[in-house]
């Protein structure tokens, strides 16, 4: 396997990541171990501690679930041009795969903070819980429980 390096950017933040094995990653400068476990799930090790990692989507753009949040980075692969993502979807909320909305949260006019669950998804019989990626009001909800939803379209609005 041929060392690579993408710079992850995830609001403000950008963290060069670096294949180093098969199993070794650097994150940061900081040794991570990475096993997959399935389609789309790893078991990745920081620090001693375990964690089971979910990602969906394309791997330029893709969606990570991690210790119950959700995060949507985008990854520069520093051997290729970067992609255009398009739009900026900062303020909204979409699933990350097919899934079935099992619970929300949240109603229109709430005030939620940054982390606060807004939906509940279901998907591969794993609940996704979507969270607030930042503190504001919730302008929209585009979906009812027990609706099944793709990937990409926006579920919850936020101002």
């Amino acid at each position: 396997m041929a060392p690579r390096a993408y710079d992850i950017r995830l609001g403000d933040t950008v963290v060069r990541v670096e294949t180093l094995a098969e199993t070794t990653l650097t994150v940061g400068g900081q040794p991570v171990r990475v096993e997959s476990i399935g389609d789309g799930q790893w078991h990745v090790v920081v620090d001693g501690i375990a964690h089971r990692v979910f990602a969906a989507g394309s791997t330029d753009a893709p969606w990570i679930w991690l210790d119950g949040v959700m995060y949507r980075p985008e990854v520069a692969d520093t051997q290729r041009p970067a992609r255009s993502r398009g739009h900026d979807t900062s303020g909204s909320l979409s699933a990350p795969m097919p899934a079935t909305v099992r619970a929300i949260a949240v109603s229109a006019g709430d005030h939620v903070a940054r982390g606060h669950t807004l939906i509940v998804l279901e998907a591969m019989k794993m609940e996704l819980p979507l969270k607030a990626p930042v503190d504001g009001v919730v302008v929209s909800i585009a979906c009812q429980v027990g609706d099944l939803v793709q990937p990409g379209i926006v579920l919850v609005t936020l101002a």
